[in-house]
């Protein structure tokens, strides 16, 4: 060993170490995109403006996580409220809470960018470690003293982060580190130091800042010292160590010889019995439900846990017979609505409105899903708005946005949003809406409802469902307002009045970007108009 290795470099040779191996990740085309949507999910979490609507529109972008997370938030696991199957994603952050889709979303995206490599069997159970961590931490966050369960589900996947980026962007420097700790006896801080100028330790913490986490969860990725861990006088000490505790037993898991068993969990249990008070024997219980916990997770990615060795040696540890395989994950849908397993595979959802993509040259339509699977998209939506409108825990807002997102999925609008009245200034503003870059679009729906009659006052004036092809055919034109060529630059648009007791109480606007985009054949249309009619419901049981 070398003594003259320190632990903890100075400050200058820290910042240099890092800067080399983020510029050495940041060279990876997957890097950028997974710092990009995990920072952009923390930017949302933080705000206090609109969080919802901008985690389920953020979300939305991305078809394979949300199609991930919609079977997620259907599995026993999360939706124990009950109401039927949730089809959107709206629901899913009013019925299992922003929180918690949160921090679903968060351990997709870090699965999904950190898979596709040549040694992704290796990290995949990695990963299957990480998960599981948290989702113990998330089962004995009460006997930590932390009330907020995602929380503690986030800080225990995170805690060994920077281990887990360099097995995917330095595989050969793992291994070199791996050797380290085998041959010299180094601990894992003073191997990683050794070969890559900062400790695994240091570098997580630092990309998870550079992500945007708040303060404590990466407080909490600080590694423990040895010994007993002291009682806890602040939750980010409470965080740490739960993920501490949490992942110890992960690793005494997997490197323990079943004789001792009973030695290990003993000494593990002694060790955090100030800070996370839990007893050898209420160990294998919270194992146990936390492999359940981890079935769906597994199967909404594609892991097999029967093909785990950490997830069959946890499995024995929880006297289970074996670890779950993908049976007990399906049967989680069980009670469901019958359509909604065909609903969550024709997901209600695209990559920047994918449903209407034609061929160079072609005129705009459906090319890449059916009618039926649209229609089937559509039908679902309006079934969770029906489910959500006698759930006397629903804002009418909550109703309005699943009307929107099912829309907006469905239908496959680059844009819709929602306008509502404003009596005081007799104007109709933006309220909400989905699509890229809507808040512009939202700013921009700002319009005076005494103005010269234009195709918007006639369709709220009428109570006139419009689809307007293109908005400089010479018929139409003129009637298409300055405001809206000037900051709108969709050509083709369709309106769906609110009408409540004869007033204008709001308007759904939907958009594509060339003429001719949006066609909406007779049964698509019925639906939008029945998702429009839940949205005077909504608002008129509200008043």
């Amino acid at each position: 060993m070398n003594e003259h290795t320190p632990l903890d470099p100075t400050p200058e040779t820290r910042e240099t170490a890092l800067d080399v191996l983020l510029r050495r990740i940041r060279i990876e085309s997957d890097f950028p995109a997974l710092s990009e949507a995990i920072g952009d999910i923390n930017r949302i979490a933080s705000s206090d403006r609109e969080g919802v609507n901008e985690l389920s529109n953020n979300i939305l972008k991305d078809f394979a996580l949300t199609n991930k997370l919609l079977k997620l938030a259907n599995v026993a696991f999360y939706n124990q409220v009950g109401g039927g199957s949730i089809s959107t994603i709206s629901r899913a952050v009013v019925i299992l809470g922003f929180d918690a889709v949160r921090s679903i979303a968060l351990s997709l995206i870090l699965f999904e960018n950190l898979e596709n490599k040549a040694h992704a069997r290796h990290l995949k159970e990695e990963f299957v470690k990480v998960l599981y961590a948290g989702m113990l931490a998330r089962e004995m966050a009460g006997k930590a003293q932390l009330r907020d369960v995602e929380e503690a589900f986030i800080g225990a996947m995170l805690h060994n982060l920077g281990r887990m980026l360099t097995m995917f962007y330095f595989p050969a420097e793992t291994e070199a580190i791996g050797q380290l700790i085998k041959t010299e006896g180094l601990s894992d801080a003073r191997a990683s130091t050794r070969i890559l100028g900062l400790s695994y330790e240091n570098l997580g913490m630092s990309i998870a800042r550079n992500w945007g986490f708040p303060d404590q969860l990466v407080l909490s990725m600080k590694q423990l010292p040895a010994g007993k861990i002291r009682k806890c006088a602040s939750n980010p000490e409470r965080l740490c160590a739960l993920a501490g505790f949490s992942n110890e037993l992960c690793d005494i898991v997997l490197g323990t010889p079943d004789a001792d068993r009973g030695k290990a969990l003993a000494a593990l249990t002694a060790r955090y019995s100030d800070s996370v008070p839990v007893t050898a024997e209420q160990i294998a219980g919270l194992m146990e439900r936390s492999m359940r916990d981890i079935a769906p997770f597994a199967m909404a990615v594609n892991v097999n846990l029967k093909q785990s060795a950490f997830a069959q040696q946890a499995s024995k540890w929880a006297g289970m017979a074996a670890a779950p395989g993908t049976a007990p994950a399906a049967d989680a849908l069980a009670g469901t609505d019958s359509d909604a397993p065909a609903v969550l595979e024709a997901a209600a959802l695209h990559e920047h409105a994918a449903i209407f993509d034609a061929e160079p040259g072609e005129a705009g339509g459906p090319s890449q899903r059916t009618t039926e699977a649209i229609q089937s998209v559509l039908t679902a939506g309006l079934q969770d708005v029906s489910n959500s409108l006698i759930d006397d825990s629903m804002s009418v807002n909550d109703i309005l946005r699943m009307i929107l997102e099912a829309m907006y999925t469905g239908m496959g609008f680059a844009h819709v949003v929602l306008c509502i009245k404003d009596g005081r200034h007799n104007t109709m503003c933006g309220k909400f809406g989905f699509g890229d870059g809507v808040q512009d679009l939202i700013r921009a729906f700002d319009f005076s409802l005494a103005a010269q009659p234009d195709v918007l006052l006639v369709a709220l004036q009428n109570n006139a469902d419009i689809l307007i092809t293109d908005i400089d055919d010479p018929k139409i034109a003129t009637r298409i307002p300055a405001w809206y060529r000037q900051h709108v630059p969709a050509r083709t648009f369709v309106l769906f009045p609110i009408i409540v007791k004869g007033k204008p109480i709001g308007l759904i606007y939907a958009d594509r970007p060339q003429p001719g985009d949006i066609a909406i054949p007779e049964k698509e249309l019925s639906l939008l108009k029945s998702l429009r009619n839940q949205a005077v419901l909504a608002i008129r049981q509200s008043l």
